[in-house]
């Protein structure tokens, strides 16, 4: 009898196409066939201009190009550079760190390798954290590869107000025969929906979770993916929720996944870092020991380049004021795209899901995989989700945008949920 796979049975039957680069892949065959003009590709989250091209910070490419070859190759510490450490925690807080509280981190592959560490190292095997309906796929096939679970929590009711009542009542139920919860917010502009949780949604969390956590024998684990936060307003307006988490017992631990991929838009260098907030110093002792050990048996070291990056900024104050200055420009650009096609969305009557900021706008739908095809025959490529497309408005020339609503509302028909 011939072996049918040679898989050890956790990983058979794993893998499939990425639908992301999927798309991807063919919008970039459309546009070699019909010009770049000519095909709205709207796939990955990548900042282009307004001629369709990749956008990168120049000032952060000037710093690159600039550094010594020892920094570009040589390795970086299993932890991470301290500089490289230090500098991301201030990107982190801006001053805005909670009273009370300690901190620490480690170097990671962009914002993901932090999501993975925290599904591995504190979700207990064959227990179950949270993830809000809509999300960021790999949160599903990081828990799938480690071998964790995972449940679904409403994020909108249905008049597409944003909502906490189903999450708590699910954190609930699985406090009930867990003796731990972790809960994703992936906030300021939500991918995918746009979304930015207020000061208040914050405060309501963080009041119902140190409640639970007065039974001494649960644990609480919060993580803020704060990915898009550059590109989602004020630095400072957008840090004010972060008083939410003074006065935290020692078992509430709050886990923060910072990136460079966007802000400094490097996504291929693979740089960010994993920080945590607790009001316990052997906490944060701990959440570097073990996350530093997770490095080594995972990935071992980090691109140093990358990190020698972000310390040359952030130790320049000009420097660091001339590339926010050059990212806000981007920003408005974002901005401009996107209300263009919200405005027109609500005009032409194509129902998105609540947008606030950032790359992409989510509009419900479907046999979304179906809805994509159909698009993709008038050359607008987008990412078909479970129950909706993906538009990466970030990637979107601005000359595009007009039109582009009632152009996706004409082949909507019998999409609609």
């Amino acid at each position: 009898m011939a072996v049918k796979t040679m898989t050890a049975s956790h990983a058979t039957g794993k893998g499939k196409p990425d639908a992301s680069f999927s798309s991807a892949g063919k919008g970039k065959v459309a546009i070699a066939k019909y010009g770049k003009e000519n095909v709205v590709d709207a796939t990955l989250g990548v900042l282009k201009d307004d001629n369709g091209d990749f956008l990168t910070l120049k000032g952060v490419e000037k710093i690159y190009r600039n550094l010594p070859g020892n920094e570009l190759m040589d390795y970086a510490p299993i932890e991470g550079l301290r500089e490289f450490l230090d500098a991301a925690t201030e990107c982190i807080f801006q001053g805005h760190q909670p009273k009370n509280t300690y901190t620490s981190a480690v170097a990671t592959p962009g914002g993901t390798g932090g999501i993975h560490h925290m599904i591995f190292n504190y979700v207990e095997k064959g227990e179950t954290f949270l993830i809000p309906e809509w999300h960021w796929g790999p949160y599903r096939e990081i828990a799938t590869e480690v071998e964790k679970k995972w449940e679904l929590y409403q994020m909108f009711d249905e008049k597409g107000n944003f909502t906490l009542k189903d999450l708590k009542e699910r954190a609930k139920r699985l406090l009930e025969t867990q003796d731990s919860i972790m809960t994703i917010f992936n906030t300021p502009a939500h991918n995918p929906s746009g979304y930015t949780m207020t000061d208040e949604d914050w405060q309501e969390i963080m009041d119902f979770y140190k409640e639970c956590a007065k039974d001494e024998s649960k644990k609480i684990i919060v993580i803020w993916d704060m990915a898009y936060i550059d590109y989602a307003g004020d630095p400072d307006e957008l840090r004010t929720f972060m008083k939410a988490f003074e006065d935290m017992p020692e078992n509430i631990l709050v886990a923060i996944a910072y990136s460079m991929s966007k802000s400094y838009l490097i996504y291929g260098m693979r740089s960010g870092a994993l920080a945590c907030l607790t009001s316990a110093k052997h906490v944060a002792d701990e959440f570097e020991q073990v996350n530093t050990y997770s490095n080594r048996a995972t990935w071992s070291n980090g691109s140093r380049g990358a990190q020698r990056l972000l310390a040359e900024i952030v130790k320049d104050p000009a420097l660091k004021k001339q590339i926010d200055e050059e990212r806000l420009q981007y920003k408005e650009m974002l901005e401009k795209r996107a209300a263009i096609f919200v405005k027109e969305a609500g005009e032409v009557g194509l129902n998105i899901l609540p947008y606030k900021s950032g790359f992409f706008i989510t509009l419900p739908a479907k046999d979304s995989a179906g809805l994509a095809e159909k698009l993709a025959e008038d050359n607008i490529f987008v990412i078909p989700l479970a129950k909706a497309i993906r538009f990466a408005i970030s990637a979107v020339p601005t000359f595009q945008v007009p039109g582009l609503a009632k152009r996706v509302k004409d082949v909507f028909a019998g999409h609609e949920v």
